[in-house]
Parts: C-alpha cells; structure tokens; sequence
C-alpha cells in the first residue's frame, strides 16, 4: 500500500513543489520597496509641485492658491504634522506597501499613494475626495 501517492507514478509533481513554494514565499514575504518606503517617507517634506505645476506659478493664500511653505512631517514613530495646504495640525499616520493614510483625532484626513520616493524627492498621489492629485516633495532635512 502506498501511503504517499505523490512518490508513485506521480513523481512529476514533485518537480512544481520548489516553484510552488518559491510562489508563496514571494507572496507572504515582505518587499524591499515597504521597507524602502517606511525608511525613506521619515522627515519633513515642502510640496514643490501640484498637478505638474510649480506651486509657485499659483497664486499665494486660500481660497486662490496655496499658502507659503506647505509641508508634511512624517517621524519614525507614526506621528504625523502638516501646514499649509494639507491644514496646520497633528495626527498620525500608516503605511501599507505604497499607501499613506492620515488620521487626526481618530478621523481619516487625507490619503497619498506613493508613486516614488528616494532620500530627497518624493512623487505621490493625494487622494482627495477620491480624486487623486499627483504632488511633488522635495525633502527639507
């Protein structure tokens, strides 16, 4: 009686066992790309560019245009400061693989995607009322 019925005439499914754990692998390990975002997304970042123009080509103040030195902080901690246009406050933020979600006082504020990041400039999507806009940072320390 054969009580591993893979080893009998079946010997060619062993040959897919070493792909298929490689697959699983793959797919429950964690990618170089999340540890690169949660280490690079680390400090205070100035928004460069809304929408493919320089946000000095737009009128300065609100409702017209954006005020001066808008910024987001991000700290290893999980803590999260923003000024300007992304509102003057506190909160705390999470990254999961390329998505930034900020919460002030329990409440979601805003959402990015990261689209690129290295140590100085960054590319997101700011998710606005489900409108993603992309924004460019240039990062300040």
């Amino acid at each position: 009686m054969n009580y591993f019925p893979i080893f009998g005439e079946n010997m060619k499914l062993l040959r897919y066992l070493p792909l298929i754990v490689v697959a699983l692998l793959n797919l429950l390990g964690c990618s170089k790309d999340d540890e690169q975002y949660n280490t690079h997304i680390i400090g205070t970042w100035e928004m460069t560019h809304w929408n493919g123009r320089a946000v000095t080509d737009y009128p300065q103040g609100i409702p017209y245009g954006f005020p001066v030195n808008t910024t987001l902080t991000f700290e290893s901690g999980g803590a999260y400061y923003g000024t300007g246009f992304f509102n003057d406050g506190f909160g705390e933020y999470s990254i999961n693989g390329r998505n930034i979600v900020i919460t002030m006082s329990g409440i979601e504020k805003m959402s990015y995607i990261i689209k690129s990041i290295d140590r100085n400039t960054a590319v997101l999507d700011a998710v606005i009322a489900d409108d993603p806009t992309e924004i460019k940072l240039k990062k300040m320390n």
